[in-house]
């Protein structure tokens, strides 16, 4: 069943018809609509500034693109282990996303702003690029205590006080004084990450913290200058502080595509520079209205919460996922109950935090167990909520996006797709009426696909059969025919052969012969309308239409001969198709006795293809 009219901005959408009907050429119109409506409307009839956009937000990973084929897998469209090499040559083995989980992610990542500047101006500061923790390491909550205590931390320098350490050589004489070996101070990396977070970074200077090589996942701006502090995590290692402020947070975090042009690098700290930072995208990413305004519930559905995520929000319940995928119901009541305390000066987060809530408080709908057995949830939650408000529905996505799948009926879908093909419908997208989620295989994460993603396929009907198409696919894609027009041909004459007239009667016998879905596409015949010219047409069929006949047929001659009306053309000369030997040649090659048993052997006459009458030959007799 249908969640949407066909046609218009429909989340799942296939083209389909013959080759040449301008499938994947519409693709861009049906993008922009989705994407930039307002720059369609205004640029509809010029194609090159139309593509030109597209390009751009094809760039900025607003639009994905990618073509299935035989070999085309789960691991390349979602999810795999990859093998890399480091900068020290050894080859690891890692979890990379595809194409398909990296837009996912893009369109469902709800940025958290910084409420007091929405829009921030790059030019003239330096921006690094850092590490804090490792997301699937012991140190993970290294990143939710930064995110939450507005500071960044630096695990490199042990629990070393850098306080007087002004230069690099002060740097390294703290690691020995500390009994740490010092060989090159110039080229030793702890000494370079202490010295660039505690001398090279200023105030000012913006922070993008990433998730992996290939991920990002929040950007801040340095506000205080270098701090020793033992007692920021309990990991002591992790004692070089910075305060920030957080522009943007990410959950999940954003694929690469979304700000840099290459891989990040491993290491914990560095400055990052063009071309592998796109400054054009971080100040698109750091422009633009505020969007935890008070119109706009930031307590949603699919928001994390610390380690958590919010999985539903009813009257009655408020369901988080836990970091290991099982469910945790808070009851409604209490959270409203703390909520009111806190709106009202009886209570604040830090006594939510510290388990002192009972010290202040009795009130009768608070259960104990639950308050202070959650209270590392609890406090968060409580927080964004008296900060932002709360709302039982998905908050407003980012942006549209969508992701074009070219030829998508020549990938096998069961094994592209696997289980998240019931993801796609849109009842079941996150926010839907049937919302779910899934446990991918390698990460073990949390999936479910945006309501806000759109997915556009193209399949050509003459590679294989639309009834052979996955009925798993046929269910939930809306299927809308592109059949050839050869109308936009008309007017088009070369050298008095009218263009539009010889398709029609090309497709009417190809149906005849074999059935419309092999039927030939306006656009072969479309630079006929640019350049009319007996050579440029001799080429299109020479190139394009012999070929694609003769794979229809089999290299059935006689049944392509007869698509181009050669049966009913009494000069042999204007025929297209023609028998490859005579009766003279046949009699000194095989004697005169011989007789052929088999398929008379046709070739292709080239000297058709210069002949205006051999063309005009197609439709004449009609």
């Amino acid at each position: 069943m249908k969640d949407k009219v066909k046609g218009k901005n429909s989340l799942n959408q296939i083209l389909y018809g013959p080759p040449g009907t301008g499938k994947t050429y519409n693709t861009i119109n049906k993008a922009l609509e989705i994407v930039d409506p307002s720059y369609l409307e205004q640029h509809i009839s010029d194609r090159e500034k139309l593509k030109s956009r597209f390009d751009q937000l094809v760039s900025s990973n607003r639009i994905g693109f990618v073509t299935f084929h035989q070999s085309f897998s789960y691991e390349d469209f979602v999810e795999g282990i990859k093998a890399n090499t480091t900068e020290s040559g050894n080859v690891t083995y890692n979890i990379e996303d595809g194409i398909f989980k990296r837009i996912c992610d893009a369109a469902s990542a709800q940025p958290r702003t910084n409420r007091i500047k929405s829009s921030v101006d790059i030019a003239g500061r330096k921006v690094w690029k850092m590490s804090l923790g490792d997301t699937q390491g012991d140190d993970s909550y290294i990143y939710d205590q930064c995110i939450d205590n507005n500071y960044v931390l630096l695990g490199y320098g042990n629990n070393f006080d850098f306080t007087s350490s002004s230069n690099r050589a002060s740097v390294a004489e703290v690691y020995r004084m500390n009994g740490v070996s010092i060989e090159n101070e110039s080229n030793d990396y702890k000494v370079t990450s202490v010295h660039n977070f505690r001398n090279v970074m200023s105030i000012g200077d913006l922070i993008i913290v990433s998730d992996g090589n290939r991920k990002f996942r929040a950007i801040a701006e340095v506000t205080g200058d270098y701090e020793f502090d033992v007692s920021a995590v309990e990991d002591a290692s992790y004692s070089q502080k910075r305060n920030v402020i957080w522009h943007r947070v990410y959950s999940p975090s954003l694929p690469l595509e979304e700000l840099f042009n290459k891989n990040l690098s491993q290491m914990t700290l560095y400055r990052l520079r063009e071309p592998v930072l796109d400054s054009t995208k971080l100040k698109e990413l750091l422009t633009g209205d505020d969007p935890t305004s008070d119109s706009i519930p930031r307590v949603c559905e699919g928001m994390k919460i610390s380690s958590y995520s919010i999985d539903k929000i009813t009257d009655d319940v408020i369901t988080l996922i836990k970091p290991n995928g099982a469910l945790l119901p808070l009851p409604r009541l209490i959270v409203d109950e703390l909520t009111s305390l806190v709106k009202s000066k009886k209570l604040t987060i830090e006594q939510i935090r510290n388990k002192e809530v009972f010290q202040w408080n009795e009130s009768p709908k608070l259960e104990k167990y639950i308050v202070n057995g959650y209270q590392n949830v609890l406090a968060p939650l409580v927080e964004n909520i008296v900060n932002y408000g709360i709302g039982a529905r998905v908050a407003p996505q980012s942006e549209k996006r969508v992701l074009i799948i070219d030829e998508i009926n020549r990938g096998n879908i069961s094994n592209i797709f696997g289980e998240l093909i019931t993801l796609i419908e849109p009842s079941k997208r996150a926010g839907g009426a049937e919302a779910l989620a899934l446990k991918l295989p390698y990460s073990k994460q949390q999936f479910s696909v945006p309501s806000n993603l759109h997915i556009i396929g193209t399949m050509n009907t003459a590679d294989k059969s639309l009834a052979q198409v996955d009925i798993a696919l046929r269910r939930r894609f809306e299927f809308i025919e592109m059949m050839p027009h050869p109308e936009l041909l008309g007017g088009v004459l070369v050298e008095g052969i009218d263009i539009e007239r010889l398709l029609s009667v090309i497709n009417q016998r190809i149906e005849l012969l074999y059935d419309r879905e092999h039927t030939l596409g306006h656009s072969f015949f479309l630079p006929l309308k640019e350049n009319p010219s007996l050579r440029l047409l001799a080429r299109i069929f020479q190139l394009e239409i012999l070929p694609l006949l003769e794979e229809y047929f089999f290299e059935d001659w006689e049944r392509v001969g007869q698509v181009l009306g050669d049966h009913l053309k009494d000069d042999p000369k204007l025929k297209f198709i023609i028998e490859k030997y005579d009766d003279s040649s046949i009699s000194k090659l095989m004697g005169h006795d011989w007789r052929s048993e088999g398929i008379t052997p046709f070739t292709r006459n080239p000297a058709a293809l210069e002949s205006i009458e051999a063309y005009k030959g197609i439709y004449s007799a009609l």
